[in-house]
């Protein structure tokens, strides 16, 4: 299915959020906050923060989920700070954890905010269930969001194809992921008048079944 149908894209991105909606709490309870990404991962994630610029403007975690990584970025000294995710239950765990930041269901695709409007995007795993097409229309978003200078930084698994896992998180659903290639998405990036200043994907480590990608760029 191509996501310039969107009869099939509304589909997806249903299917996601019942996904989410069934496993919601036990995500919560099984993946509290960072400790589950790499020393690498982490490191990352700190290049990306030495990058955000100076201002008032808010710093946002584009999928937050349920907020595990609007609180490591708050335990780093990031603020202010604002999270969207198209879950409403994921997001309800995000507010009872994070209740002084501002939250919002929304689509990554189609993002709440004003042209030039946030200082930083973290994307971490936000795009694990979107295909080429629509990682394409999310990277125009962050570009539109984002201050000049802004960073924004995506994690992924990576590879091609889809990934398929039954009963996840131990439900009766299942969860269909779509892998990336880093270069594939630094590309789009690129194409949405990003700089891309880091490229990595890493083996597997741990619980892991799946490379993982990493895209780290700027405005």
């Amino acid at each position: 299915m191509g996501s310039h149908d969107p009869r099939a894209a509304d589909e997806r991105t249903a299917e996601t959020r019942r996904l989410y909606a069934t496993v919601a709490d036990t995500y919560a309870s099984a993946l509290r906050d960072a400790s589950a990404e790499s020393p690498r991962d982490l490191a990352l994630i700190d290049e990306f923060i030495a990058a955000i610029p100076a201002g008032a403007a808010p710093v946002l975690d584009a999928g937050c989920g349920t907020g595990r990584m609007l609180g490591h970025l708050a335990a780093r000294g990031v603020a202010p700070l604002v999270g969207v995710d198209l879950s409403p239950e994921m997001l309800a765990h995000a507010g009872r954890a994070r209740p002084e930041v501002p939250l919002a269901v929304a689509d990554l695709r189609r993002l709440p905010f004003a042209d030039g409007s946030v200082r930083a995007a973290l994307c971490w795993y936000a795009i694990i269930h979107a295909p080429e097409d629509d990682v394409e229309t999310i990277a125009a978003e962050l570009a539109r969001v984002l201050l000049p200078g802004a960073p924004t930084l995506l994690g992924f698994q990576a590879g091609t194809g889809e990934r398929v896992s039954e009963r996840a998180y131990g439900h009766d659903v299942t969860l269909r992921g779509v892998l990336h290639e880093p270069a594939r998405i630094a590309d789009l990036l690129r194409g949405a008048g990003l700089e891309v200043l880091a490229v990595e994907r890493r083996d597997p480590v741990g619980h892991e079944r799946q490379p993982q990608g990493f895209v780290l760029a700027r405005r």
